[in-house]
């Protein structure tokens, strides 16, 4: 395969020229402004519930707004061990992508702490205090038992799906007048992803020239990865039902809470997956390293409401 070293390098200086400070971006003594959506009502999806009044959508599109930037804390867990690991095995080898790599693990953590720095503003200023899946460690060890290829093509498709709500649900919008603070961390969370992206498919494509027959078990485990994160984020919306319900002051009908479940799922898999799925750069990503891997994601998109 041709030499990476000039790609891997463009990283690292693409890394250099966007890196941000977490206190720059989110003070510790930071105080939200719950007068405003913090997401668009596109990953949310909070509008269409009719059983809410107009207070009761803007306070659960704040609790989905929290546990949006808790998840991204959450799944990163297993981001960095990932990275950390890819770097390991260029230890004694290539230095340029074992410091691209380490770059990369860095501003994984540095997410997570700013994550965890907003969840902790949210909690001191909200009604209740938000309930939250708290076993990401584990969760992590889980997806790190799949082989590596498995894993670098989930999280380019995480990381293409962040960077697919910025460029289309906040960058240039101008109709929901969203809180700007949370913007901004979005902003900079994709502007350093970005990057990330690019490390996942040279590390992918390294993965592939070495042993071409992987990549068939590799999109399995991505197919299986996918139906593990539906079920994580079931188990969080069962955790936003019930803040939701403490924060309301009001006990839902059962046929409420079904009409609110069942648009919040909706949301949750939408962005979360569908999103992913359906972004233009995770396809070509893949039709570059196997138009066989493509398809598998086209044959499997009707299920996360991509169709």
């Amino acid at each position: 395969m041709p030499n990476q070293d000039p790609e891997y390098q463009s990283c690292i200086q693409s890394s250099e020229r966007v890196s941000w400070r977490i206190d720059d971006l989110l003070p510790k003594d930071t105080v939200l402004d719950f007068s405003r959506r913090f997401l668009s009502d596109e990953l949310t999806g909070t509008e269409s519930i009719r059983c809410l009044n107009a207070e009761e959508k803007l306070m659960l599109n704040q609790i989905r707004s929290n546990s949006y930037a808790h998840m991204f804390l959450f799944l990163e867990e297993y981001a960095v061990a990932l990275a950390s690991h890819r770097a390991g095995l260029e230890l004694h080898g290539n230095s340029t992508h074992m410091r691209a790599l380490l770059r990369f693990s860095e501003e994984e953590i540095k997410h997570q702490q700013l994550f965890s720095r907003y969840t902790s503003a949210f909690a001191r200023g909200f009604k209740v205090v938000p309930s939250l899946l708290d076993n990401q460690v584990q969760v992590a060890k889980a997806i790190m038992t799949k082989s590596n290829l498995g894993v670098l093509i989930f999280n380019l498709h995480m990381e293409l799906m962040t960077q697919q709500h910025y460029i289309e649900t906040v960058r240039g919008n101008d109709r929901e007048a969203l809180d700007p603070l949370f913007c901004n961390m979005l902003k900079h969370h994709w502007l350093e992803e970005a990057q990330h992206t690019r490390l996942d498919f040279l590390e992918a494509q390294k993965i592939i020239a070495q042993a071409p027959e992987t990549m068939d078990a590799a999109m399995a485990e991505y197919a299986e990865l996918l139906q593990a994160l539906r079920a994580t984020l079931n188990a969080q919306l069962q955790l936003d039902l019930q803040t939701f319900e403490k924060a309301a002051e009001r006990t839902f009908t059962e046929a409420e809470r079904k009409e609110i479940f069942e648009a919040q799922e909706r949301s949750y898999i939408w962005s979360f997956i569908g999103m992913g799925m359906k972004a233009p750069l995770f396809l070509s990503r893949l039709r570059s390293l196997s138009p066989m891997a493509e398809q598998r994601v086209l044959e499997l998109a009707p299920t996360y409401y991509c169709n």
